[in-house]
């Protein structure tokens, strides 16, 4: 028989999330320690994690969760972390390997963190195309001892040197459901909180750009998602979405470009 609990952290950072949280969040049971770090919600997100069996841990407002992870990411119970946000749902597919990995034996000493399958869903339709869209592996846990965490929006999880990921078996239908986006609004508000940062986090991660990689950034950008990445497959939903890209990644790398500027200054 599986053990319902395993040794393993889970942490969740939140901010007046409990629409998704009262869905996701029991989803958590099988872990040992349940972490909600809440950002200061005035609904009823801590009330929903203290129902769930979940610590709940007040903390000031930060970018992203990346500051959490890098902050507490080795002060958990469990040496196995378990990375989710309020809007993923993982399901029962997917616990059911998490659970016949640890208890087979199956983590082998070099093994560092775990991927599992992923699947976008924006304004709560399962997207086909895009550079979102379709399956995609996903970082779900990270050994606290063979992974590391820093603050840089989407560039702040790292496999150290000498460790291997696992990839969960895939059947490209079962896996975590990602509620990314539920209306055009939350999508442009939460993208443009990670803009903010995403400049210095790819310095920080040795990233440079060039003019003229700027003047081709839109085209190529559009082209990835909508044709590369099949966009045209999630119809007028695709084409937004590949033109939203080709503004986010070009917004970017502007403000990379700028930070580069900003340092050859100072030499």
């Amino acid at each position: 028989m599986l053990n319902n609990k395993l040794p393993i952290s889970a942490i969740v950072v939140g901010y007046n999330e409990v629409g998704f949280l009262v869905n996701s969040l029991p989803k958590l049971a099988f872990c040992d320690e349940i972490l909600y770090y809440d950002l200061g919600s005035t609904d009823t997100s801590v009330e929903v994690a203290n129902n769930c069996g979940a610590k709940v841990i007040h903390h000031d407002k930060v970018p992203g969760c990346e500051w959490i992870h890098a902050k507490y990411g080795d002060k958990t119970k469990n040496k196995w972390i378990l990375i989710t946000d309020p809007d993923e749902i993982i399901d029962d597919f997917t616990i059911e390997n998490i659970q016949k990995l640890f208890n087979e034996n199956k983590l082998t000493d070099d093994i560092g963190c775990i991927l599992a399958p992923i699947f976008y869903y924006f304004k709560n339709k399962k997207l086909l195309g895009t550079i979102w869209g379709g399956e995609k592996p996903r970082l779900l846990l990270a050994h606290n001892e063979k992974f590391s965490f820093t603050a840089h929006v989407h560039q702040g999880r790292q496999l150290r040197d000498g460790y291997i990921p696992y990839h969960l078996s895939s059947d490209n239908q079962n896996g975590i459901k990602h509620y990314w986006a539920n209306s055009y609004l939350f999508l442009f508000k939460k993208h443009y909180r990670y803009l903010k940062n995403e400049g210095d986090a790819r310095f920080q991660n040795s990233q440079r750009t060039s003019l003229k990689e700027l003047a081709l950034a839109p085209l190529k950008s559009f082209r990835i998602c909508f044709f590369l990445a099949k966009g045209y497959k999630d119809g007028f939903t695709g084409l937004f979405l590949s033109l939203f890209w080709s503004w986010y990644e070009t917004s970017a790398l502007i403000r990379l470009y700028g930070i580069q500027i900003k340092q050859s200054a100072k030499h």
